[in-house]
């Protein structure tokens, strides 16, 4: 069988078809052209409405309101945040504004928001010490058991010292901190409810000791109190009875000594030599 002759197209690499094809890829590179132009004058008038903004007066900070603060200062905050009245509240990074004022120890939380056109809103959680941890050196501890800061000389912060403690003691992967350092916190917490028997404003001195327990030093250390281990709720309600018999014998005052390490018997021990008296309660029920 014959071979079919393969005919040449002379149509494809016609004069007329190579013109089609230049003019095809000239209209494709002009409109590639004109999207680069398009885009940097679209880049250009972002880059001249962003300075435009960035410095017009109208998104000045007219205010910064600063909530949340008891213990630290607003002038504190601020210069933490650095951020101030007539700064542009567009070009405030929001982010990096709240992270310099979580490096605060005594800030537990901040939130941060504009309110366009002029103002700045900074809204902090602080830490509430309860008491001081003395370690190598002084501790503020907050009420949720962390260490805050250093305690500084000049600090006028009045709450508790607590003594007797190690830093192993505040280490929560410690088993013994629940036996010691919890019961200093439960002890604390007890005397911040309101109406304790005994107010964190009395109580001077907390001395933890592993072998005998608590010690409470109260009303400018005249009255000690062992509490030993445990019960610490019990305890504190034992002694509101006896504050209160105590009270109505005008003798509140003279008593030096309370030994509640058990709650259903308590040993009292009056101020100036006098002899101890056992007082024997029943378990209640």
């Amino acid at each position: 069988m014959a071979r079919k002759q393969v005919r040449k197209n002379y149509y494809k690499n016609s004069p007329a078809r190579r013109r089609e094809r230049l003019i095809r890829r000239l209209i494709a590179s002009m409109k590639i052209v004109c999207l680069l132009v398009a885009m940097g004058g679209a880049s250009l008038l972002f880059i001249l409405g962003h300075d435009a903004l960035m410095q017009s007066s109208c998104f000045k900070a007219r205010e910064v309101v600063v909530e949340g603060n008891r213990r630290l200062s607003k002038e504190a905050i601020l210069n933490e945040a650095q951020v101030r009245p007539g700064d542009n509240i567009l070009e405030i990074n929001l982010k990096v504004l709240r992270y310099r004022l979580l490096a605060n120890p005594w800030i537990t939380a901040a939130d941060v928001w504009r309110e366009l056109p002029d103002k700045i809103h900074i809204r902090v959680t602080e830490r509430v010490p309860i008491a001081k941890i003395e370690l190598n050196r002084d501790f503020y501890l907050d009420d949720t058991g962390e260490i805050v800061a250093p305690a500084g000389a000049s600090d006028q912060i009045n709450v508790p010292l607590v003594t007797g403690l190690t830093l192993a003691d505040t280490d929560p992967d410690n088993r013994a901190r629940s036996k010691v350092f919890g019961g200093v916190i439960k002890v604390l917490d007890l005397s911040r409810l309101q109406a304790s028997v005994l107010p964190i404003h009395m109580l001077h001195r907390i001395h933890a000791d592993p072998d005998t327990g608590l010690t409470l030093f109260a009303f400018d250390s005249n009255l000690v109190i062992n509490l030993g281990f445990g019960d610490y709720g019990a305890k504190f309600n034992r002694l509101g009875e006896l504050m209160f018999h105590f009270k109505q014998d005008d003798k509140a005052l003279n008593i030096e000594y309370i030994h509640l390490r058990d709650v259903d018997r308590v040993v009292v021990r009056p101020s100036e030599g006098g002899s101890a008296l056992k007082v024997c309660c029943r378990k209640e029920v």
